[in-house]
């Protein structure tokens, strides 16, 4: 049984071999497939978030282009020439006009702002916030045409600012100053448009500014966000870009883009596992479908192996049995499968080979009749077990058609050898038991060819049991199998004066002259080691019944490069003195 065992674990290998490039092919595609999205989300995120960039910018843009607008007001210049005309009624007047202008101008942006001009000659500020008064402190703080981030006194009232000097080249000559422009807008305009960017998008998006305060889409994350924030500025983050990167114990895919006008970066990111899930879950049960197949793929294999690999084994094992002399074996074991009836066969042909073997030691007399049982006794089924392997070898692949005419030459072949009772059959019977015999040999050696060419008349002429396939055997044995390519057996037989002539050829190697000395003289001889044993056996018993002419006759073959073994024996009516 342990030799066979390795068979089952090639058919585990089989299936391995099979659904392993499967798996292997899948997870390919499977992590071409993520990053084919991540290339699509990356395109995505980035046409997503400079959309959002360049609405940003447009509104800031706007923004600034109001003190633009404000100095081309009619309000503004008549107010600047009330105060270099020391006009005071007409100044004040002019001041409630600006201020008019200022709320006009602040409403008609997107975003809620408020917009102030200073007046540093009569050190005053007309604003649209009322909560702040001039202060030059700021002025000279500030820088002119450059936005600025202010906390605030909390992250609901942190704001940019923009100062803008008209003249544009004036802050440092305040003589020639007319005004002072401030543009001003809360944070909360860009956390209003990064809730409306991320309704309907997955992830989370804030703005980080220079110093690394986070405004998020929801209040509640600005705190985790600076501190995620901090690790990006220190990383380094440089114009517009794309990275993974781990946040809260999680992957994520961060996008970001700088905007240069508020020093600031816009920062979208989405947990990679939000739109790569789906193919995770199929890959996973994908996995799962394998490694269940594989599971299933062992269960088959072993139910293969108990239903047909271990009941040939049964009968290998007995064979073995057989071959070291043991006849008395038997197989008890059951298979409920087709099985059954070849154990119950060969068990059969077991108790008729012990029977016969039996009687044939037991017999003490050395008549001619027990001498050829004697002789006949050691022809034994050697190739059994070899056309058993091969019938169970196209089981396994559906060959029904081979093991067919495999089962029903091989029965034919030890239907004719087991039967003892006619010692004396015709020829045709002995032809019969060679052509089964060389067909059997035809399926295990695809390569052999042959050609049987008997007169009809000679067909008919007793002969002795089993004197023709121990020859062909020997032919095909040491003839046509150690040597390549195709052999070719040819079978002639043809008649002399008083004896019959049948010739075996073969397309093997063939021996040399001196070879085929020493091996007539062996036939001749006490059978030893190496002695062949069916030629042997053929040649004593041709000689035994037909007398010292009859026997075998080798030489190199004519018609092949092989060996011709010539069998020659008397004509039955020559041999006892009469018709048949």
């Amino acid at each position: 049984m342990k030799r066979h065992k390795p068979i089952y674990l090639k058919m585990i290998g089989v299936i391995l071999i099979l659904l392993i490039p499967a798996i292997l092919l899948y997870t390919y595609f499977s992590r071409a497939s993520i990053q084919v999205i991540n290339t699509q989300m990356t395109d995505y995120n980035d046409s997503q978030l400079m959309f959002l960039k360049n609405q940003i910018e447009a509104n800031i843009e706007r923004l600034s282009l109001s003190s633009s607008v404000l100095v081309q007001d009619s309000s503004i210049l008549n107010l600047q020439l009330s105060i270099l005309t020391k006009d005071y009624y007409r100044m004040l007047d002019f001041q409630t006009h600006v201020k008019e202008k200022l709320n006009l101008q602040s409403l008609s942006s997107n975003w809620s702002n408020h917009l102030s001009v200073y007046l540093p000659t009569i050190q005053t500020r007309v604003s649209t916030d009322l909560s702040e008064s001039y202060d030059q402190k700021i002025l000279d703080e500030a820088s002119n045409g450059k936005w600025r981030f202010h906390p605030g006194d909390s992250r609901s009232t942190a704001y940019y600012q923009l100062f803008l000097w008209d003249p544009f080249l004036s802050k440092f000559d305040s003589q020639s100053i007319n005004a002072i422009f401030e543009i001003r807008f809360g944070l909360d305009n860009i956390r209003k448009m990064l809730q409306h960017y991320k309704m309907e998008s997955p992830g989370f998006c804030f703005l980080l500014t220079a110093d690394g305060r986070a405004f998020s889409n929801t209040d509640s994350n600005d705190e985790e966000h600076e501190r995620f924030g901090a690790d990006l500025l220190n990383q380094g983050l440089s114009g517009s870009g794309h990275k993974n990167v781990q946040f809260n114990g999680q992957k994520i895919f961060l996008s970001y883009a700088y905007l240069p006008e508020l020093d600031a970066f816009l920062i979208d990111y989405v947990p990679t596992h939000m739109f790569h899930e789906p193919i995770i879950k199929s890959r996973n049960l994908f996995y799962y479908s394998m490694g269940l197949l594989i599971l299933l793929g062992f269960a088959a294999s072993y139910v293969l192996y108990l239903n047909v690999q271990k009941p040939v084994a049964m009968i290998m094992k007995g064979l073995k049995h057989f071959e070291m002399g043991n006849y008395s074996f038997r197989i008890d074991q059951r298979f409920n499968n087709e099985f059954d009836y070849m154990m119950q066969r060969f068990n059969d042909m077991g108790t008729r080979i012990q029977h016969l073997i039996q009687n044939v030691y037991e017999e003490q007399n050395r008549s001619r009749l027990a001498t050829l049982k004697q002789l006949q006794s050691q022809i034994n089924p050697h190739f059994l077990y070899n056309c058993l392997f091969f019938i169970a070898g196209c089981a396994k692949v559906g060959l029904t058609e081979t093991i067919k005419d495999m089962a029903y030459h091989l029965g034919g072949y030890y239907r004719y050898i087991t039967r003892v009772e006619n010692q004396m059959p015709l020829l045709k019977e002995e032809v019969e038991l060679v052509t089964h015999y060389l067909k059997i040999y035809s399926y295990r050696l695809e390569r052999l060819e042959y050609q049987i060419n008997i007169p009809q008349e000679m067909l008919n002429e007793p002969v002795m049991r089993l004197v023709v396939q121990p020859v062909v055997e020997n032919a095909i044995v040491h003839g046509i199998e150690p040597k390549t390519g195709h052999g070719t057996v040819l079978i002639t037989g043809y008649r002399e004066v008083g004896w019959n002539i049948l010739l075996i050829e073969d397309s093997g190697e063939g021996m040399t002259k001196q070879e085929i000395q020493e091996s007539t003289l062996r036939l001749d001889q006490p059978m030893n080691n190496k002695t062949g044993c069916g030629l042997w056996n053929v040649h004593q018993r041709l000689m035994h019944r037909y007398g010292q002419d009859a026997g075998i006759i080798m030489k190199s073959s004519e018609r092949l490069s092989g060996l011709c073994v010539m069998l020659r024996w008397k004509r039955e009516q020559d041999s006892e003195g009469g018709n048949v």
